[in-house]
């Protein structure tokens, strides 16, 4: 299949907007900048408020088990599903690796997916590990990328639910079939210029991938001043700005996040805070 009919197919396929019910988080950034952190208190709140959630890692670190409070022994067993070859060659037509030598499904069956490879962390939040795309870039039809979007776009139908993506690091961390799935995208940023130049170039991206809303948290605040500076150095316009504490007790806790969503600090008031505004 040559790049124009896969372009050809891409478009078609974006004409059929799958299911958009319920509230979809991209949760994006440089690596380092608390990205996984952020996603696990994200989906932990929500679970807690009583929602069903579904925590997505996409990340190549796979490190979202171990923040939700996922028992380590049992995390680092974690398989994620794009190293299950036959399961994506099933659904997609492709096999992972394997290049351009056939018609890859657009829109394959996914409807299975969460009851064979999906993780219970508590009543109401699951865990899926998708592991990194091998070919983010925009309008990438590897078999990898059009299974995440298929399966991005399938479930949590509820107005209620709550998906959140750990996007794997850098500045394409996701292609356009998969930001469909998604109407928000949170760019994680610390207040350094170096993150702040990244952090303009993921909203940038976000947005010709039409992601309607983008925006900028950041992250790991100490001075007064963080907020104001931050806004003298962005490039990229955001939606919002929301400004996250620095907190020793995320430090003391790491990498597990939910001691502290049950004890509450200042940085899970500020999580909260920020989920709020995502509802309105």
């Amino acid at each position: 299949m040559n790049r124009k009919a896969a372009s050809a197919l891409a478009k078609e396929l974006r004409q059929r907007p799958g299911n958009q019910g319920g509230t979809r988080i991209i949760v994006a950034g440089k690596g380092g900048v608390g990205k996984t952190t952020l996603s696990a208190a994200l989906c932990l709140l929500g679970a807690g408020d009583g929602r069903r959630v579904l925590a997505v890692d996409q990340d190549a670190q796979q490190n979202l088990a171990y923040s939700l409070g996922y028992p380590k022994d049992k995390a680092r067993e974690l398989r994620p599903i794009t190293q299950e070859l036959d399961y994506v060659e099933q659904r997609t037509g492709a096999r992972p690796g394997e290049g351009w030598g056939g018609l890859i499904n657009l829109n394959p069956d996914v409807s299975d997916v969460t009851e064979r490879f999906g993780i219970r962390v508590t009543e109401n939040l699951n865990l899926l590990v998708m592991g990194g795309v091998v070919q983010a870039s925009t309008g990438c039809l590897c078999p990898e990328n059009s299974l995440l979007g298929a399966l991005v776009r399938f479930l949590n139908s509820r107005q209620d639910d709550l998906i959140v993506m750990d996007a794997q690091a850098g500045l394409e961390p996701f292609g356009r079939t998969v930001a469909e799935g998604f109407g928000t995208c949170l760019v994680v940023s610390e207040p350094t210029f170096n993150s702040l130049q990244v952090a303009s170039r993921v909203a940038r991206l976000s947005r010709e991938m039409g992601v309607r809303r983008v925006d900028l948290v950041l992250n790991k605040c100490q001075a007064k001043d963080d907020e104001r500076r931050a806004r003298d150095l962005i490039e990229e316009g955001f939606d919002t700005v929301h400004v996250l504490p620095w907190d020793p007790e995320v430090r003391a806790s790491e990498p597990d996040v939910s001691p502290l969503v049950r004890s509450g600090s200042a940085y899970v008031d500020a999580v909260r805070h920020l989920m709020d505004t995502l509802d309105r």
